[in-house]
């Protein structure tokens, strides 16, 4: 009976890790790797060859030696660069390759054939496939791109349209909300489903702050975006859509920044649907400033990296009364309003009353979408095996959300300013043992505080009148 019981004991001590991995697995990747392999001149596996990577940024370096069949893998290894890959042997000519850039959740593959010291050689052949190796169909987008590549809404979703099979925010066909969307491996997911199917503004579709359209993080803070479909690592999960999942980006051994400002307006737009420039279309603008700053606290030890950014647009309503295609006339508009704005009421005590009720605007109206958004980072290398990032960030945005179409008219009574308060904060240690053995641990904490006001006031409440 009581091996029986060990034996229970046992087994559900391995199911309850099984299901702890199985957790763990959902987590998305946020380094990149090096791979490859090392032989001598007269094509023998070399065995215990060192082989150092070295951020030529940030100073870091992490290294490893051969195995017995020459072959090395250097994971957890931050995405970009560039890298100086070198190696060193005993009897053998050190080689070095320079200008070496990492792919996000890919392993970049070089091979080295090594000649003998005392050997006189005319040239040095070192191969390596810029093409890194994927896991299965996606798209990396990476900084370049993300500076030169042409922006609407300057989004996540801007970039991981970039990808074949996506399309509308929906890959291989899949409901957007299917999607599982990372940031530093933290699940940055719209989880209560406020997110209208399109986004409200364009590209924030299955992001926290959709209701309130705004995005949830600055475009300037992202270092690379990663677009999943059928991946088959292991680590990769949590979806059944796609997988979007991006990183941050850090400081380096150089002060880098930059002020930037997007927008427009009516000008760059055009007129309104009436062909009236001044009537509506005037009070159109869409503007994004901010500013990033990166640099070292102490040179290839510590580095800090902070962003700023506020968001600003307003839209009118098109459809109001008496306007082209508007459902609703100036004069109906005005009686209804009229009527509503002072009406027969029985009081408590069975008395009659009057009592008046403001329907709101009816003509011309604007709606608007604000948001503030900080990011900062700080990474520490702590030793030659183990470096550690600590980032948060901060987005408060609010929108009013009035909606009216050739069909169907509202009030300005109907309006509510839609608010979204998001707090995210990730700690990321990141350790190469030895050859064999590497761990990624990340540990995330996201608030999201969706909530609405009505315009007016909450003591406001009244029948829909549309």
């Amino acid at each position: 009976m009581r091996t029986y019981t060990k034996s229970r004991t046992v087994s559900r001590l391995a199911i309850f890790f099984l299901l702890l991995l199985t957790k763990m697995a959902s987590a998305q990747v946020t380094t990149s790797a090096l791979g490859g392999k090392i032989i001598s001149d007269k094509n023998e596996d070399l065995i215990g060859v060192t082989v150092v990577a070295t951020n030529v940024p940030t100073g870091i370096k992490r290294g490893t030696a051969t195995e017995p069949d020459g072959r090395f893998t250097i994971p957890n290894l931050a995405p970009g660069g560039p890298y100086t890959v070198t190696v060193t042997y005993v009897g053998y000519k050190e080689q070095t390759i320079n200008n070496v850039f990492l792919t996000l959740g890919n392993t970049t593959r070089l091979n080295f054939v090594l000649a003998a010291e005392a050997q006189a050689l005319n040239e040095v052949v070192i191969t390596g496939n810029t093409q890194a190796t994927k896991t299965g169909a996606g798209t990396n987008v990476g900084r370049e791109q993300l500076q030169q590549l042409p922006t609407i809404s300057r989004s996540i979703q801007d970039f991981t349209r970039l990808d074949p099979r996506n399309s509308n925010n929906s890959f291989a066909g899949s409901s957007f909300r299917y999607n599982n969307i990372t940031l530093d491996g933290a699940v940055n997911n719209d989880a209560i489903g406020f997110s209208p199917s399109l986004g409200g503004q364009g590209g924030s579709s299955g992001l926290p702050g959709g209701s309130a359209r705004s995005n949830p993080i600055s475009l300037d803070a992202i270092q690379e975006i990663q677009a999943s479909v059928a991946p088959y690592d292991v680590k990769l999960g949590n979806f059944t859509g796609g997988s979007i999942n991006a990183v941050t980006r850090s400081g380096t051994n150089d002060f880098h920044g930059s002020v930037y400002g997007y927008g427009r307006n009516q000008a760059i737009t055009g007129r309104s649907i009436d062909g009236n420039s001044t009537k509506i279309g005037s009070s159109y603008h869409d503007y994004q400033t901010g500013f990033r700053l990166g640099g070292p606290i102490i040179q290839n030890k510590l580095f800090f990296f902070v962003n700023g950014e506020i968001a600003r647009r307003t839209e009118p309503q098109f459809y109001g009364a008496g306007q082209p295609n508007s459902p609703v006339t100036t004069d109906l508009a005005q009686q209804i309003a009229a009527k509503l704005n002072r009406y027969s009421i029985r009081n408590a005590d069975g008395t009659l009353g009057t009592a008046s009720y403001n329907v709101g605007d009816y003509g011309d109206y604007n709606i608007y979408a604000n948001s503030n958004k900080i990011f900062g980072r700080i990474d520490w290398n702590l030793n030659d095996k183990t470096s550690i990032a600590l980032r948060h960030n901060f987005i408060k945005a609010e929108a009013t959300n009035l909606e009216r179409s050739g069909s169907l008219f509202k009030f300005g009574s109907q309006d509510f300013t839609q608010n979204n308060i998001q707090n995210s904060t990730v700690l990321e240690v990141k350790s190469n043992f030895s050859s064999r053995f590497a761990n990624n641990l990340i540990l995330g904490y996201t608030n999201i505080h969706d909530y609405r006001n009505l315009i007016g006031g909450q003591g406001n409440l009244y029948p829909s009148v549309r």
